[in-house]
């Protein structure tokens, strides 16, 4: 959120939307907590975690079978491939944190991994994005002065979409980050949290990460806006393959995941995966082998643990991803993008420092 804005604007709409967030995710931590009490006073705490493969001994997967879907024992890995820290200030590879007595921090809330590796970073407060390489190392930087910058995201192409959530505007640059062409959208259809991605040539909104609202296409390399006639609104998060991602969860018991196959006139594909203290699911991404990932919250003993779960294309559980745990100091788009090789990145704004993890897979 571009420093520019008027600051009583600014904290009254970060005020808004830390309480929209955090007193849903304290009633369901309650709910939970007194569910596991009240049921069974000398249960354990079930370990779980989002990032790190678990360990097997700390968590299962039961052998239901649900619908086309089958559910299966599968290892919890936890081992970072690459880990950078990084400084919050205004030089060159450090990402702007702005704090102010008694207000939300405003600092990075997104990020956008390119098929070359790159990981570009939204430094909102110092309006620029910062490019570093898959090994975190820092590349360069793309000055955006007096952009709102609210999110970024790339397609296969390397170009760039930056999304100005004061004026409503998205921007797309080529992957040099010269500026390539603009479009106007619609209030109404970002009037949630959420992010942008782009799959094939349509520009995505996912609309509190649960459906796409299709906000732009790309023609002859342009943005153009999305013919009128079509279907604007999907259920469920469009994948590279074609395929539509629904997940939803029962608190504190298990996951639920819907796959619609492209084209298919067939009923959804429908799994059910045992999660002890779930408490949220996202669609994370697919890699180029058409395996997909879905990242998890759960409650683990007095924290919330972050998970990313990968499943082969038919369905089957194949590994689960252990994580450092996040510690909320900022709302973030995203935690977690999925590289075309499997490998899974972390991108994890905290109090006093970000960090870049990968996870091979």
């Amino acid at each position: 959120m571009s420093r520019n804005m008027p600051k009583r604007w600014r904290n009254s709409t970060r005020r808004l939307l830390t309480g929209a967030v955090l007193l849903p995710l304290a009633v369901f931590l309650a709910w939970i907590a007194s569910r596991r009490f009240n049921a069974d006073h000398t249960s354990s705490p079930h370990e779980a975690a989002f990032g790190t493969l678990w360990n097997v001994s700390s968590s299962r997967w039961s052998n239901e079978h649900v619908a086309e879907g089958t559910t299966a024992s599968q290892p919890v890995v936890s081992q970072v491939s690459a880990q950078t820290i990084v400084k919050y200030g205004r030089a060159e590879g450090e990402l702007g944190m702005i704090r102010e007595n008694g207000q939300t921090p405003i600092g990075p809330e997104s990020f956008a991994v390119t098929r070359d590796g790159n990981i570009l970073v939204a430094d909102v407060a110092n309006q620029r994005v910062v490019v570093y390489s898959s090994d975190g190392t820092y590349v360069r930087s793309i000055d955006l002065p007096g952009l709102a910058l609210g999110d970024v995201t790339v397609d296969k192409q390397g170009r760039i979409y930056l999304y100005d959530q004061v004026r409503r505007v998205l921007y797309q640059h080529d992957a040099d980050g010269a500026p390539r062409s603009s479009l106007n959208l619609n209030p109404a259809d970002i009037d949630t949290r959420g992010y942008f991605h782009v799959t094939g040539e349509a520009v995505y909104f996912a609309d509190a990460a649960t459906r796409d609202v299709l906000v732009a296409t790309v023609h002859q390399g342009l943005l153009m806006a999305p013919d009128k006639s079509t279907e604007r609104t999907t259920e469920g998060i469009h994948g590279d393959s074609g395929c539509i991602y629904s997940l939803s969860v029962d608190r504190g018991v298990a996951l639920r995941l819907q796959v619609r196959e492209p084209g298919s006139q067939s009923a959804a594909r429908t799994l059910e995966v045992p999660q002890p203290g779930i408490v949220s699911a996202r669609y994370a991404g697919e890699d180029d082998a058409q395996r997909y990932y879905v990242q998890i919250e759960r409650l683990a003993g007095n924290s919330i643990a972050l998970e990313v779960i990968a499943f082969s294309p038919d369905g089957q559980p194949l590994a689960t991803t252990r994580m450092p745990e996040n510690d909320y100091a900022l709302w973030t788009a995203k935690l977690v993008e999925v590289r075309p090789d499997g490998t899974i990145v972390q991108f994890l704004p905290q109090q006093d420092q970000a960090q870049l993890n990968s996870f091979a897979n």
